[in-house]
């Protein structure tokens, strides 16, 4: 059987040489520079591109496979085959390409040059003419597929599924290689006129929402997940949403800190100046939906904590590590997620999926300080009470809306989330906090469209509120806060967490 042409030029060289040897009496190979260089050191038969097509790699490499022969080798079909003999263009069978490190070199500090040199050109024109041609040509871009290819070449299996598989995967990838230049050039520019984003190397997660739901978590290119798991059933989609509302109001918190997260809201905060206390003052916030919930610190675990959360349902827990002696003991439970964290960077986006398309948003990152908020009572604040509101406010916007914040110090004392009134958020955090809302304080993730939540507030005793205001009735809740004798400030921004 004569051997086909066949080329061969990678980036990553993982598993080239075993996978040529395999197929190199079914191929006659052509290879660029270093990849002609490992081949040939490696006894494998190989033509150099530049003696194929008779023309030199110029500008140190940036033109090397970019020629009317190969292409027209890797684009022409049966219809062509006259046109291909008279310009001396041979057929070629199998294009194996991968890029340039891009996303990797992008991915760490690096010079804008550096960046622009590693922006493959020939070899993402090489993929998408080989995949446009699946038909005649074999295209394979990943070191991940040679073994399969091997086999369906050396046993006369390849099938024409196969090749649309593999065409597939070469779009998929040039896409992605593309999408990770166009989001590098409007860095600047978050939500830009074509929104293009693309995630892979996706981990199949446990199930989705529910458990007839399929599920997975695609990374953002160039980084790996942000936590590790150590330890028990894997994770499902609801583990790294609540996950994720840990990190993100822990990450408002310098102290020791510890996150009570229930169905994507926390139901429980506090800082403390040890990571048992603020475990501790968390679950006292509301030990009730604590059950089954998914615990965030940002403090190593320690063995009297491990002893504290093993006596407890906890269904997941993420932390920065876990003190040696604190892992046994956790252990215990054959099915509680453990993860540990690994570099990660918060959100600066947020997407929704509906209809025909999606919405995309910047992440709510505005943090506010004593400077930004307006006192609007006759009574104003105290230090403490100061205090208070803002740490109050750092949590209520993690808290679904609608919501609101009881706190004393630096914990959480009662919270309202996912109400449909003003009102019933209000009420629900007042009625968890009990005879303990006396004195604290409360904050509302939006504005009071009526004085019946301060009248409520001031009812259990709540002595201090932030909300942000911007009613046509604030002058109705500046009232019933004189009224009361107690503290009420504009934070002059809006949390909502739909």
């Amino acid at each position: 059987m004569e051997a086909k042409l066949g080329l061969i030029s990678v980036f990553d060289k993982t598993g080239v040489v075993d996978f040529c040897k395999e197929i190199s009496s079914h191929y006659d190979f052509l290879s660029t520079g270093k990849t002609a260089n490992l081949l040939l050191s490696s006894n494998i038969r190989v033509r150099t591109i530049s003696s194929f097509t008779n023309f030199p790699e110029i500008l140190n490499g940036r033109v090397k496979t970019l020629h009317p022969t190969l292409l027209g080798g890797i684009l022409g079909t049966q219809e062509y085959s006259d046109e291909m003999r008279k310009y001396g263009i041979t057929p070629l069978g199998l294009v194996v390409v991968n890029l340039y490190p891009f996303e990797e070199i992008i991915s760490r500090p690096h010079s804008e040059e550096h960046a622009l040199e590693n922006i493959d050109i020939g070899g993402v024109t090489l993929l998408r003419a080989a995949a446009k041609n699946y038909p005649e040509v074999l295209v394979v871009s990943s070191p991940d597929d040679y073994a399969q290819v091997a086999e369906a070449i050396t046993n006369d299996r390849v099938t024409m599924e196969l090749r649309k598989d593999l065409a597939r995967k070469a779009f998929m990838y040039t896409t992605r290689y593309d999408a990770a230049i166009s989001h590098y050039f409007s860095a600047d520019e978050p939500l830009p006129s074509s929104f293009v984003c693309t995630f892979g190397n996706p981990q199949t997660l446990r199930y989705g929402e529910n458990s007839h739901q399929i599920a997975k978590y695609y990374l953002k290119p160039g980084r790996p997940p942000f936590f590790r798991q150590i330890h028990g059933k894997d994770v499902s989609f609801n583990n790294l949403v609540d996950f994720s509302a840990a990190l993100g109001v822990l990450s408002e918190h310098d102290s020791p800190s510890c996150a009570i997260i229930k169905h994507t809201s926390p139901c429980g905060f506090a800082s403390a100046d040890d990571i048992e206390t603020a475990f501790d003052h968390a679950f006292e916030t509301d030990t009730l939906s604590a059950f089954g919930s998914v615990m965030g610190f940002n403090r190593s675990i320690t063995e009297g904590l491990a002893k504290k959360l093993n006596a407890m349902f906890v269904d997941a827990i993420i932390a920065p590590d876990f003190k040696p002696e604190a892992l046994p003991i956790l252990k215990k439970k054959s099915k509680l997620i453990l993860c540990t964290l690994n570099d990660f960077e918060m959100p600066i986006l947020s997407f929704c999926s509906i209809p025909n398309g999606i919405i995309v948003q910047t992440a709510d990152t505005h943090v506010i300080s004593s400077e930004d908020i307006t006192v609007v009572s006759e009574k104003k604040p105290r230090p403490e009470e100061l205090t208070a509101l803002l740490f109050a406010w750092r949590v209520v916007k993690y808290v679904k809306s609608n919501a609101a914040v009881i706190s004393k110090g630096t914990r959480t004392l009662g919270i309202g989330m996912g109400q449909t009134s003003r009102i019933g958020a209000v009420e629900l955090a007042l009625n968890r906090a009990g005879e303990r809302a006396c004195g604290a304080v409360m904050a509302s993730d939006a504005f009071f469209p009526y004085r019946d939540s301060i009248d409520a507030a001031a009812a259990e005793g709540i002595t201090a509120i932030i909300a942000p205001g911007g009613s046509i009735r604030d002058n109705e809740s500046i009232k019933a806060a004189n009224e009361a004798g107690i503290t009420l400030v504009w934070s002059k921004v809006r949390s909502f967490l739909h």
